[in-house]
């Protein structure tokens, strides 16, 4: 994996090259990312973007630690290999990570509201 500063004051791209055990579609793969997000333990903390014009500058001020994204998943011939793209706003994405946590920590849960999907 790597991470790349962006041309934005304070975002960031993360780049995962994964080998996997098993093979799989890019369907299946974002599919999985997709459920993730939406409905998933990750909630809150994946946001899923299906904009084929996804920039840096779009993912200044989003609370999730990772945007997804999807038009950009890459899976080998083979099906054995991906390229995953993740950006985050390494500013105020951190700042909303670390008040999740103290939450966890305190026990506060607030109500919320089942997602479409």
């Amino acid at each position: 994996a790597n991470a790349v500063r962006v041309p934005t004051p304070n975002g960031s791209l993360a780049i995962m090259n994964l080998e996997l055990g098993r093979t799989t579609t890019l369907e299946e793969l974002n599919g999985l990312m997709k459920t993730a997000a939406l409905s998933g333990n990750l909630v809150n903390q994946i946001h899923y973007s299906m904009n084929e014009e996804l920039v840096s500058n779009d993912i200044i001020g989003n609370e999730c630690c990772a945007v997804f994204d999807s038009p950009a998943s890459i899976v080998s011939n083979d099906g054995k290999s991906v390229v995953l793209y993740s950006w985050y706003d390494n500013e105020f994405g951190y700042s909303c990570q670390v008040v999740r946590c103290l939450e966890k920590f305190a026990g506060v849960v607030w109500p919320s509201y089942p997602r479409e999907a």
